[in-house]
């Protein structure tokens, strides 16, 4: 009799509480990421965005959108002349980590080709493209600067 109680406590309340509570972290946690990027508080927002993709692995945005604040702060490290190394392969784990969770989505490889054609690296950045073409990336995309063909 006490094990099928507990049972019941376990399937009727106690796991739909922590779904309910599961579900509403999702959202609340972008409007954490939304707040610290308007904020300037962009290393608040690659946290909040490591603990989303960290919960769901295959939500191939919070790679995109991580790997981007971290190139991003690379990028503006590189152009006052300090050193950027280290947060650019923040950025290239975070592209990395994103293609092995969702190998198909085209969005993460065409992303990284971005980074690395902001950084002048054109023969990175035309395979990536091409990875991203094969994979369903629209052709007519007028971001690109490099010649892919």
């Amino acid at each position: 009799m006490k094990r099928e109680f507990k049972f019941i406590i376990l399937f009727f309340i106690i796991l739909p509480v922590l779904y309910l509570i599961f579900y509403l972290l999702i959202p609340f946690l972008w409007i954490k990421t939304d707040e610290a990027f308007h904020k300037g508080r962009y290393d608040r927002a690659i946290d909040y965005l490591s603990f989303i993709s960290y919960i769901q692995p295959k939500n191939s945005e919070s790679y995109i959108i991580k790997a981007w604040l971290q190139w991003s702060i690379a990028k503006s490290l590189q152009n006052e002349g300090l050193p950027y190394e280290k947060i650019l392969n923040q950025a290239v784990e975070t592209y990395k980590k994103g293609q092995k969770n969702s190998p198909k989505n085209w969005k993460i490889y065409y992303e990284e080709g971005m980074m690395w054609e902001a950084f002048g690296k054109e023969e990175e950045a035309k395979k990536l493209y091409s990875i991203s073409f094969k994979l369903g990336c629209p052709r007519k995309n007028k971001a690109v600067k490099v010649n892919i063909e």
